[in-house]
């Protein structure tokens, strides 16, 4: 291209587009009551990670037993024995449990043997709504506490597997226990 026609692309790139060229009427600042309002976009906050919970931890030198008969006829019994080695006490707290039928503790899943079925809690049912209570116990040095409930299921085989789930000294906490095998006739 030769040297004129570049000039005159280079005026006509520097002169502002028609819409621009129109006169914008002045406004006023916010809260003078006089003029156009001007409307003020807020900027969008840069995302906010979430912090990640902390997952409950196991409380050193404690350990969880779960116990029931082999053979039952009607309800389940179960009882959890919590079991410190520490040399101090410790508090143990829980609430109602909405998925649990607003138990306590211990914390249960139970599938029929040979499957991998769940039967309880009952997959899919609506939580229950709970009232808000704390239970709490206190462990003394190098003691133990227990924790029981039942279970209504129907005939069949059962592995039941059973934690803590609550606190332990304010901390959240969770003790698993080994399953136990159970015949419901």
């Amino acid at each position: 291209m030769t040297p004129r026609p570049l000039a005159a692309l280079a005026v006509l790139l520097a002169l502002p587009s028609a819409p621009l060229a129109q006169e914008i009427p002045p406004m006023s600042p916010l809260g003078s009551g006089t003029g156009t309002p001007v409307l003020v976009q807020p900027a969008p906050l840069p995302p906010v990670a979430a912090e990640p919970t902390p997952a409950p931890a196991r409380p050193e030198g404690v350990t969880a037993t779960l116990t029931a008969p082999r053979r039952v006829t009607g309800r389940v019994p179960l009882t959890l024995t919590l079991k410190s080695s520490r040399a101090v006490p410790v508090t143990f707290g829980v609430t109602h449990d909405n998925d649990q039928n607003c138990a306590f503790a211990p914390t249960v899943r139970v599938l029929r043997v040979g499957t991998r079925e769940v039967v309880y809690p009952v997959p899919g049912a609506s939580p229950r709504i709970c009232t808000q209570e704390l239970m709490s116990r206190t462990v003394p040095a190098r003691g133990s506490t227990t924790f029981t409930r039942e279970l209504d299921l129907p005939a069949g085989e059962y592995m039941v597997e059973g934690w803590f789930a609550g606190f332990g000294n304010k901390l959240q906490v969770k003790v698993p226990a080994q399953p136990v095998r159970v015949t419901v006739q």
